[in-house]
């Protein structure tokens, strides 16, 4: 998944999500051929436990 859809399903907007992707509380995932970052379901659980 996208930064959105992983930003949705943290209850967070994007810029938030890139926060807390920038202070490290994310790891880089791979990217996809276009160059998005593909997130995962884990990435989703460890964004809303931060946040929460």
């Amino acid at each position: 998944m996208r930064i959105g859809e992983l930003a949705a399903l943290a209850g967070m907007s994007t810029r938030t999500a890139r926060h807390y992707h920038h202070q490290g509380v994310l790891p880089e995932p791979p990217r996809r051929v276009n160059g998005y970052r593909e997130y995962g379901l884990r990435d989703a659980l460890r964004l809303a436990r931060a946040a929460g």
